[in-house]
């Protein structure tokens, strides 16, 4: 290592397993430890002010929204580099991430080559979106799964605009249609269409499913 301290890795994942691969994976990487672990971003944020040099973070944890994840990583550590580690091949969302400061994108299915190059790349201060990762502009590429596609909650997800979310996170809040229209300076009937929308694209019937999705998803 001719003295040179190894690079501190950090994992945000609340699956056992998926750490437990990682761990296995770099046990024998001299130049990056694994230095800390944890379920949610609140736990790993409980080590802080450790020192991370890459962040490994999970799209997909219930509670928690990756886009707030993602700035309060980068508020509270700007030097660390945030790397979305996930399942979720969309092309909207990883140019979504990208844009919101992660300096990487990978697929959980890479292998330890990969995970070392990506971390090693990302710490040189380039950026680097796995081998795998879809990011072409065809039109098959950029769509959003439709609902014969959709297989968890996080996938769901994608599916809502971002008034749809606006007006999700009002729903939680107990607003009438009423108040969201005041609120958004739009007309109750518009309200209404958006509610009707929602609920078709989860696949729900009431609004206590909404609130309840919304809150697992780190919506509210």
């Amino acid at each position: 290592m001719n003295g040179i301290s190894p690079i501190r890795l950090a994992v945000v994942d609340d699956h056992p397993i998926v750490v437990a691969g990682l761990q296995a994976l770099l046990a024998s990487q001299e130049d990056i430890t694994l230095a800390s672990t944890a379920a949610s971003l609140q736990e790993l944020q409980e080590s802080w002010p450790a020192q991370y040099d890459v962040v490994f973070l999970d799209l997909n944890i219930p509670g928690e929204s990756y886009k707030d994840s993602i700035l309060s990583l980068k508020a509270k550590s700007p030097n660390t580099h945030v790397i979305a580690y996930t399942s979720y091949n969309y092309p909207d969302l990883v140019r979504e991430t990208l844009k919101l400061g992660c300096s990487g994108y990978l697929l959980k299915q890479i292998s330890r080559e990969e995970i070392i190059k990506a971390v090693k790349a990302v710490v040189a201060g380039e950026r680097y979106v796995g081998t795998e990762v879809t990011m072409a502009r065809s039109e098959k590429a950029r769509r959003k799964p439709d609902s014969s596609e959709l297989k968890d909650d996080f996938q769901k997800r994608l599916l809502l605009s971002k008034r749809e979310k606006e007006i999700l996170n009002l729903i939680s809040k107990g607003y009438t249609s009423q108040h969201i229209a005041d609120e958004l300076f739009i007309s109750r009937y518009t309200v209404e269409t958006h509610r009707k929308n929602i609920l078709r694209k989860l696949n729900f019937n009431t609004s206590t499913e909404l609130v309840k999705f919304a809150v697992l998803q780190g919506l509210v």
